[in-house]
């Protein structure tokens, strides 16, 4: 039984310090503010946090949405190689989206998610750098909630990257995939090889997707885990 989220705190907002980088996929350069340094992020965050004493909602309003993640890397080099234009495009988990950013530069219909209350202006941001404001679509999205806003089975591709960093999460990860993949689609889940990666490809099984693994790089020679979740096409007429 998935428990309730838990209620966040109620602080004033924590003003992000923030540097410019450029990340370079396939040739293309996608300019992006973030974090310059996730520890030092962290350490802000907890000490504002600190008197409350839920770990998990901490864990909630963690800023690894502000950084770009090694996995992040491979998912958008695979997409840059390998998305179609016109595609529907769901990312769990984007923080910083370079993967969507990637697809909806090559023609995707891209809508992007993420549970941080942060998240949604700094990619608003990041899209408006990159001239692709008109093509993605931010909605926040807690895994443990229904959300109505995004129809089940309607995404010819389901995406996320470096998601798996706690024990409820292979079960509600393999969740939204099965939720959210049409039949005949296909999700990416690159990982760097977190303790939790075989209960998500079990899980993905045991809600009825094929599951598959492999390895892939990025374009500097990074590699990551990508798990390939598949709904099977319906069948065609007897």
């Amino acid at each position: 039984m998935i428990s309730d989220p838990p209620k966040l705190p109620s602080v004033a907002p924590i003003a992000w310090s923030l540097i410019e980088t450029i990340e370079e996929i396939q040739g293309e350069r996608f300019h992006l503010e973030a974090l310059p340094s996730f520890e030092a992020a962290s350490a802000e965050a907890y000490r504002r946090l600190g008197a409350w004493g839920d770990a998990a909602a901490r864990d909630d309003l963690s800023p690894m949405f502000g950084v770009i993640w090694g996995a992040a890397r491979v998912l958008a080099r695979r997409l840059a190689l390998e998305v179609r234009r016109g595609e529907q495009l769901l990312e769990l988990g984007c923080g910083l989206a370079l993967p969507s950013l990637v697809a909806a530069r090559r023609g995707a219909r891209v809508t992007a998610t993420d549970q941080h209350p942060d998240t949604g202006a700094l990619l608003s941001r990041n899209l408006s750098k990159n001239g692709l404001s008109d093509r993605v679509r931010y909605l926040t999205l807690d895994w443990r909630l229904p959300n109505p806003l995004l129809p089940a089975v309607s995404f010819d591709r389901v995406i996320a990257s470096d998601v798996l960093y706690s024990r409820e999460l292979p079960a509600l990860v393999a969740s939204m995939f099965a939720r959210f993949l049409r039949p005949g689609g296909v999700g990416w889940l690159a990982d760097p090889g977190r303790a939790w990666l075989p209960e998500v490809v079990e899980a993905g099984r045991v809600r009825g997707l094929q599951v598959t693994i492999d390895v892939d790089r990025d374009d500097l020679g990074g590699e990551a885990f990508v798990v390939v979740f598949t709904r099977g096409a319906p069948a065609g007429p007897a």
